[in-house]
């Protein structure tokens, strides 16, 4: 802890990305998953050490053994309980991963969206992204992407706080990319269909009843519960419309920045091994729902750039012009355009 000891409250932020209060917090819910041992050879490394130097490594992208020189450890003991903290991360998932369950939950994100955006009804905003890695040694072509590089496709879910309430990761196949294929292959498309995901909240807009609802880009299909833009260049009501939802999509690209430009590890390429990289990026989904939880002000710096969610093809889809889904956004053009 003599690390720790050396920092001021201005290192937490910069180092950590969360106050100490909140590090302690989150030691403290770690503590069941982390179970440092006594050996006959050497003393255990303390848990708040184990959980800083690794949120440390996901913050700077740092090498290990820099990782490990700075908490004065060796350079594999580092690796090997970095690897088990970012375990123990995904595992609080429940507690920070999770969506709206009850009706007071969803009409609250409900009403978040439409006071900030002006779209009705909008729960969530759905888009993916790319996260560098290093070719694999097994089937690479599988992992490498139209923009010329290796990566695997992370598809989020965000309510109006930029928190992720459900998110995929696709470690290859499907070009390793198209967003609508990771959403096809998601749990949360299963749920959707199934009518589980939601629950039960509706209203009645221009006649039409319309139930909770997901924002998302061209690269994804029309259906009654995700609302896409219409086709560039429309005029009038329907390009209000996509003004109006535009400023709903654009909660998913901010909270993506948020999440690479805090955690680094995910913005530039990732070298961990390829099974390891879903606990590196679940992890980092958690530190990034506990900072927003915690109000932590994010502040981008010059050298950030941040890579646009990927939208693949837009999707045509087979609806009639009478289908649920259409009605649904035909009303919603309606109710949004009396508000201009």
């Amino acid at each position: 802890m003599e690390v720790l000891g050396n920092f001021v409250e201005k290192d937490w932020y910069l180092k950590f990305r969360m106050p100490q209060d909140a590090f302690r917090k989150l030691c403290d819910q770690l503590r069941p998953y982390v179970n440092p041992k006594t050996t006959n050879m050497l003393a255990p490394v303390p848990l708040e050490k184990r959980v800083a130097l690794t949120i440390y490594r996901l913050a700077s992208n740092v090498e290990f053994h820099d990782v490990a020189n700075l908490f004065g450890i060796g350079t594999s003991t580092a690796c090997n309980i970095i690897w088990e903290v970012c375990e123990a991360l995904s595992e609080l998932r429940k507690i920070y991963v999770k969506r709206s369950k009850s009706v007071p939950e969803l009409t609250s994100h409900i009403a978040g969206f439409e006071r900030k955006t002006g779209f009705p009804m909008c729960v969530g905003a759905l888009d993916g992204t790319h996260i560098p890695i290093i070719a694999p040694q097994s089937y690479p072509t599988d992992y490498y992407n139209r923009k010329g590089w290796y990566s695997v496709v992370l598809q989020g879910l965000v309510d109006h706080t930029y928190r992720r309430s459900s998110w995929t990761l696709m470690l290859g196949g499907l070009e390793s990319a198209m967003t609508h294929n990771v959403f096809e292959c998601s749990h949360l498309c299963r749920k959707l269909e199934d009518g589980t995901f939601f629950p039960p909240v509706t209203r009645t807009i221009q006649g039409v009843n319309i139930p909770a609802l997901i924002v998302a880009d061209s690269a994804y299909s029309l259906t009654s519960n995700i609302m896409k833009p219409f086709p560039d260049g429309v005029r009038g009501p329907r390009a209000a419309y996509n003004a109006c939802l535009s400023r709903a999509c654009i909660h998913v690209e901010h909270a993506f920045g948020r999440l690479k430009g805090r955690w680094r590890c995910i913005m530039k390429r990732n070298d961990s091994e390829t099974k390891r990289v879903k606990h590196v990026v679940a992890a980092c989904i958690v530190l990034h729902n506990v900072c927003e939880m915690q109000n932590v002000a994010y502040q981008e710096t010059q050298e950030e750039m941040f890579e646009q969610p990927e939208a693949g093809p837009q999707q045509q889809g087979a609806l009639d012009d009478f289908s649920p889904a259409k009605r649904i956004r035909e009303a919603l053009v309606a109710h949004i355009n009396t508000l201009q």
